[in-house]
């Protein structure tokens, strides 16, 4: 059996020492048996090239000896869908920061597309693979049980929402909640100044050729954007922990939209929020770009405002249900 020798020899030197000769008895018991099996078939002993073919089956050494290591896979079958979970939410936040200075560069760069284009996909492919990296370096940590995972595999059913079969299109899944707080908190991280929005360099700021003055009202509401942001976190944190809390969130979902609708009417009343202004060579992209941004702020503006009482309606709505 000098085939066989030379293929547990090959599986033996990728197994951890302390487990080796337990494993490999086994291995060599079951592929005696397999061997034993197959020559009864054949009524005569397997030929070399019958070996090879039956070890090729049964598998690659370091696939074999995969199987039966301390770790067999970097994230693990209960994990994965979690992870995929997560690199979709990341692949969607890095699209979104990258596509958001490319439209402004449509403007600024002189509507040449296939440059803003180059632009957008070298500000997404790094922030994607360093967010996916991320992902999986912290997947890997808490496969191998050195990040604790606390109570999260401890769920119960009775903290799941009452969802009916059909979904209503007003029904908030738990992925749009998590896209919905990570977003949130990037814009108030930098709202409040801890983090630089991708594209905020370049063309705009004291060493670029456009130079943006915001509105005075929007020092003045500094905070209560802040605040809102947080809240509007918290909201969707309360979805995607306790999804069963329903009432709690109405509540939220309902205040913050109440403040939404102000927060609107105020910004409405204060245009242009944000002023841009150049030297010669420039003036006529910072026209273009003004006018572009005011009606993208009324719109959003109306937008938001229609949202919040959408959202008002919905979750009142909810509300009497639930204490119906």
């Amino acid at each position: 059996m000098d085939l066989l020798d030379r293929y547990l020899g090959a599986i033996a030197a990728l197994l951890p020492a302390a487990q080796r000769q337990d494993i490999i008895a086994e291995l060599r018991d079951l592929l005696m048996s397999r061997i034993e099996d197959r020559e009864a078939q054949t009524g005569r002993p397997l030929n070399k090239t019958e070996l090879e073919a039956l070890f090729r089956d049964f598998g690659h050494p370091l696939a074999v000896a995969g199987r039966y290591g301390p770790q067999r896979a970097l994230i693990g079958v209960e994990l994965y869908p979690f992870y995929i979970f997560a690199v979709k939410v990341a692949l969607a936040i890095a699209a979104f920061v990258a596509v958001i200075p490319a439209v402004i560069g449509v403007v600024t760069e002189g509507g040449d597309v296939s440059r803003v284009i180059g632009h957008a996909l070298n500000a997404f492919i790094p922030s994607a693979l360093k967010l996916i990296g991320l992902i999986t370096i912290v997947g890997a940590m808490v496969e191998r049980g050195w990040i604790k995972a606390g109570d999260f595999g401890n769920w119960k059913v009775r903290d799941l929402p009452q969802v009916s079969p059909k979904r209503q299109w007003f029904q908030t899944t738990r992925f749009e909640a998590l896209f919905e707080v990570i977003f949130m908190t990037f814009f108030a991280l930098w709202w409040a100044g801890v983090v630089d929005f991708p594209g905020s360099r370049g063309p705009f700021g004291p060493d670029g050729d456009l130079q943006i003055t915001l509105a005075p009202v929007l020092t003045q509401l500094h905070t209560p954007i802040l605040l809102l942001a947080i809240g509007q976190v918290i909201s969707g944190l309360i979805l995607v922990i306790r999804p069963a809390w329903i009432a709690p969130r109405a509540v939220a979902e309902i205040v913050l939209s109440i403040a939404g609708i102000a927060l609107a009417w105020v910004l409405w009343r204060q245009m242009p929020l944000v002023t841009f202004t150049g030297p010669v060579d420039v003036i006529d992209g910072a026209v273009t770009l003004q006018v572009m941004v005011d009606n993208i702020f009324r719109i959003s503006a109306l937008v938001a405002a229609a949202i919040c009482a959408g959202k008002i309606l919905i979750e009142g709505w909810r509300l009497a249900r639930l204490g119906r």
